[in-house]
């Protein structure tokens, strides 16, 4: 048995501290500021250690009583258990961290990283507009997904593939919780065919919900689902298929595109390319402050809703191509010439070919927005490197409490 003082958390959700000898040990259920007794399990030849915790010594002074009674169980929303501002606080940290470590950056000496921010009762708010007993915001994902096995409807246990049945996920909007219930009354024991529930909300009170096979195919009870983005410069009328992205936090949604358009600077005279653009929705709602809007995506479905988002909301100057975007830039969009160039890729970052397709096309301003920090940094180490850009500002937003997960804004100019 060892005592370990933890002092971070990893990306799966296990907390990190380091025995008296230096070795760095892994604990599942310990958080940041824990000083735990834990069995320290030892692999032949590797530098870190598996740690089964055994008791929490000294809790630490951020803990609280978990707003989820499935949280132990479930694992999805690691951090729970830690008052929300320090989870503001640790998400600030993992962002700092990933763009020093990963892309080079120093905050304060690089680049400028501003205090993280997130939606509070419908405006930007920061940690400092807040104290400890502040309570982590709730019901606020607009999409919610679970596992499918027999009528058994849950979350993946995390590591595993044992269903988790919450009858409440306090992240979850109500209504998507009762579309649960409902469906699982619906399935049968030896059904075998659905294997995922998809199920998403709009602000307006709708309901989709998205039944996906074995085989890779979906039964809809709604073409599409009708919402709002509400921005500094404006509200957004949006319409979402079953297939498009569409961000999962509808009020973070807002402030998250305020900071985007802050940073993308126009003055009405600017080509603006959207790159990965899903529904259209970043590039649209800048699209009243700019002369041409060009938003590229691989997913057909989400093209059309963007096209369709255009001709609801009277935006006339909006042209979306669907295609992967590395493809697009180099065959239908050799001519383009765009002053800014708006980055929302999936977790998985940017591929190369795109960085070097923007590096291409040479904007005065790249915005990106990332759902992953370690990717941020290491797409924006590539669009740096030698290439004439420099990394100005960086905020991150907090789109998802409770869990790991942290947007970042970006902004980058030529030197």
């Amino acid at each position: 048995m060892d005592i370990i003082r933890i002092t971070d958390i990893s990306s799966d959700g296990e907390g990190i501290g380091r025995t008296e000898g230096g070795m760095v040990v892994f604990v599942p259920g310990a958080l940041p500021g824990d000083t735990v007794e834990a069995e320290i399990l030892l692999k032949k030849g590797s530098r870190s250690a598996k740690g089964v915790l055994l008791r929490i010594a000294e809790p630490s002074p951020d803990r609280i009583e978990p707003a989820c009674t499935y949280s132990a169980e479930c694992g999805g929303c690691p951090i729970i258990g830690l008052n929300y501002k320090a989870q503001l606080a640790l998400k600030q940290k993992h962002v700092e961290d990933a763009l020093l470590r990963i892309g080079g950056f120093k905050a304060g000496e690089d680049y400028v990283l501003r205090d993280i921010i997130f939606a509070k009762d419908g405006a930007e708010a920061m940690p400092q507009d807040i104290d400890s007993d502040f309570p982590m915001p709730l019901r606020y994902r607009n999409k919610a997904e679970f596992a499918i096995s027999g009528n058994k409807v849950g979350y993946l246990k995390r590591g595993t593939h044992s269903i988790v049945e919450p009858r409440d996920c306090v992240i979850q909007q109500q209504a998507a919780m009762d579309t649960v219930e409902r469906v699982r009354a619906e399935l049968k024991p030896t059904q075998k065919y659905f294997t995922r529930l998809v199920v998403r909300t709009s602000r307006a009170g709708e309901v989709m919900t998205i039944k996906e096979d074995r085989d890779g195919g979906f039964v809809s009870d709604r073409r599409i689902l009708k919402d709002e983005i509400v921005t500094g410069v404006g509200t957004l009328k949006t319409e979402i298929s079953p297939q498009s992205f569409y961000q999962v936090n509808s009020e973070g949604c807002s402030i998250l595109y305020t900071k985007a358009q802050q940073y993308a600077r126009l003055t009405g005279s600017e080509s603006l390319l959207d790159l990965y653009c899903g529904a259209g929705s970043i590039g649209l709602s800048m699209a009243g402050q700019c002369a041409r809007v060009i938003g590229v995506e691989s997913v057909k479905p989400a093209v059309l809703d963007a096209n369709r988002n255009a001709v609801i909301n009277g935006i006339v100057n909006a042209t979306f191509v669907c295609g992967r975007a590395e493809d697009v830039i180099d065959t239908k969009l050799q001519e383009v010439k765009a002053d800014v160039v708006v980055l929302d890729p999936p977790r998985a970052g940017c591929a190369k070919s795109l960085l070097e397709a923007v590096l291409k096309i040479a904007p005065q301003r790249v915005v990106y927005v990332s759902c992953n920090p370690s990717t941020l940094a290491r797409d924006l180490k590539v669009l740096c490197d030698g290439s004439g850009y420099r990394l100005i500002e960086a905020t991150p937003v907090d789109m998802f409490p409770g869990t790991l997960h942290v947007e970042t804004v970006v902004l980058m100019t030529k030197k």
